[in-house]
């Protein structure tokens, strides 16, 4: 038995440190926050908003996005069937920012599609312009040259741009994991894309061309899910050659994380339903980090507990523990996520409970709705 556990401990070990020092080292270290001046003049750009119930979020983060600093575009936003002062809010903005769109989607609409696609494909079909910078009503973007730096970055053959969305800081244990999460996630995505099998983006800064859309037929292959009008999309249209990635800094599109555990475990549960709709390849990347992760402190908890080789076992924790802290700390550098170095040994051991704890949304592959 305790030759068994040790080779579990072992072979879970080396497949994660595989991850951490090959493939997750390449992003850390990569210089891909460089963005070369690109070689196309920067073309107009339609920034498209969901918003259901976003009275107050509006009030609040609208105006950022619409004093942005770029020559040409307009911000349109989806009204979806709002029952509080939404409306009200959006036709005060119109009447100072001309470049303000609202497109009203009622509530009992007829509907082919579920959750935010519905509404982000009538926004997309009614934008004006090629080039589409997605966001959401709760967002906040780092400067003014939000727009600017993410239309750069579709230049050439690249038709794709995956941004970046951070949480504020706050001195709050929910939100340290939610910032820990969010750079454990922009890890996978980032280091995917590239070593040229990008699969997925974060809705809520994500560009891309409209003929994209088009030419895949919108969201018509997972209309019936929810969730996925980010990463089933991305996964399906992105490839090596059309994906790149905003990583300045002032292309950042900031949020307020969850202050309760129940709100914010709702959320991750919706956004992890589309899991099982992946493609193979993207299916092995995740879940061998996940079952290896999940595999190493399982084994690892049941040396230390069985008393079994217990300094082997500390060995091989410790050999894995400083690689994930080199990557993990440079990461977050690139990422301008500080203050969260002391937390990342229990933060990763936290993972193991998340990970049981949203194993079913994988099974369930769907929900209700997205608000």
């Amino acid at each position: 038995m305790e030759f068994i556990i040790i080779g579990v401990l072992l072979i879970s070990g080396i497949i994660q440190l595989i991850y951490w020092s090959v493939i997750f080292m390449r992003f850390a270290w990569s210089n891909s926050d460089k963005q070369d001046k690109p070689n196309q003049s920067p073309e107009p750009v339609s920034v498209i908003i969901c918003a259901k119930n976003e009275e107050q979020n509006l009030q609040e983060h609208l105006p950022y996005i619409l004093r942005q600093k770029y020559f040409d575009y307009e911000v349109l936003v989806v009204n979806d069937g709002s029952t509080d002062g939404t409306a009200r809010v959006l036709n005060n903005f119109q009447k100072e920012y001309t470049h303000l769109r609202v497109l009203h989607v009622p509530a009992d609409t007829s509907r082919e599609m579920k959750g935010k696609k519905y509404a982000l494909s009538q926004g997309i079909e009614a934008s004006k312009h090629e080039v589409l910078l997605l966001t959401d009503a709760d967002c906040q973007p780092a400067s003014k040259y939000w727009i600017e730096g993410m239309q750069a970055v579709i230049d050439g053959k690249k038709q794709i741009g995956l941004g970046y969305g951070p949480f504020f800081t706050k001195n709050r244990h929910l939100n340290r994991f939610a910032r820990f999460e969010t750079v454990y996630t922009a890890i996978q995505y980032f280091s995917a894309a590239i070593w040229g099998f990008p699969y997925m983006g974060v809705g809520r800064n994500l560009i891309y061309k409209k003929s994209l859309y088009t030419d895949n037929e919108g969201f018509k292959n997972h209309a019936q899910i929810t969730s996925g009008d980010d990463d089933l999309f991305v996964s399906e249209v992105a490839t090596k050659e059309n994906t790149t990635m905003c990583l300045k800094k002032s292309c950042f599109m900031y949020s307020k994380s969850e202050t309760r555990i129940t709100y914010y475990y709702k959320i991750k549960y919706r956004h992890n339903t589309t899991g099982s709709r992946y493609k193979s390849v993207h299916k092995i990347f995740l879940g061998g980090l996940s079952m290896s992760h999940f595999m190493f402190y399982l084994s690892f908890l049941t040396t230390i507990i069985l008393h079994l080789s217990i300094e082997t076992a500390i060995s091989i924790y410790l050999m894995r523990l400083i690689i994930v802290l080199i990557v993990y700390v440079k990461t977050a550098q690139k990422l301008h996520e500080h203050h969260l170095t002391l937390w990342i040994p229990l933060f990763d051991f936290l993972l193991l409970f998340y990970f049981i704890l949203l194993t079913p949304a994988l099974v369930s592959g769907n929900t209700k709705s997205w608000k």
